[in-house]
């Protein structure tokens, strides 16, 4: 383990005042230069290939389904939760007509916000690797120890002396050390399956920010050069407890990076939320009016970490003639949301005076989130609706049957699974009563794993629209050959 993480709270009170007094002065010295890495820019004439949403469905797995998993924001709770969905859905059978698989094997993209991030990243990195290994690297270490360590140990105080260093730049330092081990995203781009997109909140519009190439073009910047640990590190960057991560745009005349929309066709568009997007990515684009991107935790922009791949939708990448050329085969579009999130406490309206700063953020934080979790859902809800309508255009407007099957056979669900789903009621309620953080007990990190296990294997509604009828596939395949 490196030397900057060897000291946590146990050791430092059994170093002795000199040697913190040494330490600190050795801090200064080497910090005060320090540079923890501006993103790099795209060489002239480049751009980022090879890992966008427009390359879904197209490294692997079955061609007639599409599948977008999403893991929500809550902590070392949501990350755990995630991990044993994803357990869970190596026994989700998938039967649609063709060789059987199950549900881990045919995910297509995987996104995590804040506390979800650390299982997305992990399991993208590394795979099935990752079943046996992320427990012991993450889960069940002890996380709060390295952010007290920040603030107590004399040693790590170099954020205080130099302005380009801020806490958030230990914390990567930590998640790269403990988990990802000097991994940048050109090493997901060579692992192809699924697709990660990690994300952020851009500060000054409060947009989510994906680490995704769209992004990256827009402000001229090479993502495969970018570190793992610091995209995980931006999206959990919690306000106030850390520092944001800066990026710097490089964006000028000798970049010719594509940006992901057109934009001269923005006073055209009457929808608001297209519109909106369109300004936000118009104002990234001039380096003039936007030299810095300041990153904090992606829950504050969308907790859920579904807001990305809808924005994808609304812009209208699944509308690109290539996109739509690449997808013609899908016949099933399946969003998953792994929602981690805590109940509200319904003991403040039983409570005379409500005092304790932690405990009035965390109500009025956990309330915005539900509420805009909701809205989320609603708005996912019908852009899936939408996304089934536009292939079945694309399909029938190909040919009246594809691969054997009628080009309106197309089918599209969003499934949230949460906490609230676990069918043991005494198990729920105590499920969501284990706090937010970055350290648990083992025990009830152990339980969350088991418990996103559970709810996913018992998901019908999901099994059903993997599973299919096989005597329904059977007709509506006989149907496309006549």
């Amino acid at each position: 383990m490196p030397a900057s993480l060897r000291g946590d709270i146990g050791q430092t009170a059994r170093k002795s005042k000199r040697l913190g007094a040494l330490a600190l002065v050795l801090a200064v010295l080497g910090c005060a230069g320090a540079d923890r890495g501006i993103n790099p820019a795209l060489a002239p004439g480049a751009r980022n290939d090879g890992y966008g949403l427009d390359e879904v469905n197209a490294s692997g797995g079955r061609s007639d389904v599409l599948i977008f998993v999403a893991f929500s924001g809550g902590g070392k709770r949501s990350a755990a939760f995630a991990h044993g969905a994803l357990r869970g859905m190596r026994e989700v059978p998938v039967h649609l007509g063709g060789p059987p698989s199950n549900l881990l094997a045919e995910i297509d993209q995987i996104a995590g916000v804040s506390g979800g991030s650390f299982t997305a990243a992990h399991y993208a990195l590394y795979g099935e690797r990752s079943f046996q290994t992320f427990p012991g690297e993450f889960l069940h270490r002890d996380i709060a120890a390295y952010v007290w360590g920040t603030y107590l140990l004399p040693w790590q105080w170099g954020w205080l002396v130099d302005p380009a260093v801020g806490t958030n730049d230990r914390m990567t330092e930590v998640y790269d050390a403990l988990m990802f081990r000097g991994a940048t995203f050109r090493d997901l781009v060579a692992r192809r399956r699924p697709r990660l997109s990690i994300n952020a909140t851009d500060l000054a519009s409060g947009s989510a920010f994906p680490f995704l190439p769209h992004a990256f073009d827009v402000i001229c910047s090479d993502l495969a050069q970018f570190s793992v640990a610091r995209a995980v590190a931006a999206s959990n960057g919690f306000p106030l407890l850390f520092t944001p991560i800066t990026l710097a745009n490089h964006r000028g005349p000798d970049c010719t990076a594509p940006l992901p929309v057109n934009l001269s066709v923005m006073p055209m568009l009457a929808e608001y939320n297209r519109r909106r997007l369109l300004e936000i990515v118009g104002r990234m684009a001039d380096r003039d009016r936007t030299p810095w991107i300041h990153l904090l935790d992606g829950g504050i922009s969308d907790n859920l970490a579904l807001r990305v791949t809808l924005n994808f939708a609304i812009l209208g990448g699944v509308d690109v003639p290539d996109f739509a050329a690449r997808i013609r085969m899908v016949r099933r579009v399946l969003m998953i949301s792994v929602d981690g999130q805590s109940a509200t406490d319904p003991a403040l309206s039983r409570q005379r005076m409500v005092n304790g700063l932690v405990q009035i953020f965390d109500a009025v934080s956990g309330g915005q989130i539900d509420n805009y979790n909701l809205e989320t859902l609603a708005v996912t809800a019908a852009e899936v609706n939408r996304m089934v309508d536009r292939q079945r255009e694309n399909r029938c407007g190909h040919a009246p049957v594809i691969d054997g099957w009628p080009c309106d056979d197309v089918g599209g669900l969003l499934v949230h699974v949460s906490l609230a789903d676990h069918p043991d009621a005494v198990l729920r309620d105590r499920l969501r009563r284990i706090p937010t953080g970055l350290t648990l007990p083992r025990d009830d990190v152990d339980l969350l794993v088991a418990a996103g296990e559970t709810v996913i294997r018992g998901n019908r509604e999901l099994a059903a629209f993997l599973a299919g009828d096989p005597a329904t596939a059977a007709a509506r395949r006989a149907r496309g050959r006549r």
